[in-house]
């Protein structure tokens, strides 16, 4: 069984977006934190399962059930019903990736509870803008 955790930050001060996701699978942990060029920290939320998922399929791990955990309440609204009236497009990606497992759920999390995930992206953040002050 893998565990999956996904947020999403966006600076639109900076014009800086940050995805991250952390897997737990097999008592490992594979993690990663990525810029993204969008303004919409919704669509971002999406992004990141949606990475996460592909990053899962591409190391062939998508035969056991995926845990999805996110902070996120409509990324996870939308999953339940399929449906979402502003991230449609993204979402059947999203859905069409999950076809790749036997099975997944999806439960909403506090941010408390997705710390791992968050650090990543504050933590991505501080170093784009470290970086990009030089």
């Amino acid at each position: 069984m893998i565990k999956l955790y996904t947020d999403a930050g966006l600076n639109t001060n900076l014009n800086l977006g940050v995805v991250s996701y952390v897997i737990k699978r097999n008592n490992k942990i594979y993690q990663d934190a990525l810029h993204q060029d969008n303004q919409d920290n919704h669509y971002l939320e999406f992004l990141a399962l949606k990475i996460a998922l592909q990053k899962i399929i591409e190391n062939h791990w998508n035969d056991e059930i995926v845990l999805i955990h996110s902070d996120s309440q409509i990324v996870i609204d939308s999953l339940d019903k399929n449906y979402s009236k502003n991230y449609q497009p993204i979402l059947d990606d999203i859905l069409s990736e999950l076809e790749n497992f036997p099975e997944y759920f999806a439960k909403h999390i506090a941010d408390k509870d997705n710390r791992a995930a968050h650090t990543l992206v504050h933590q991505e953040m501080l170093k784009i803008r470290t970086h990009s002050d030089k």
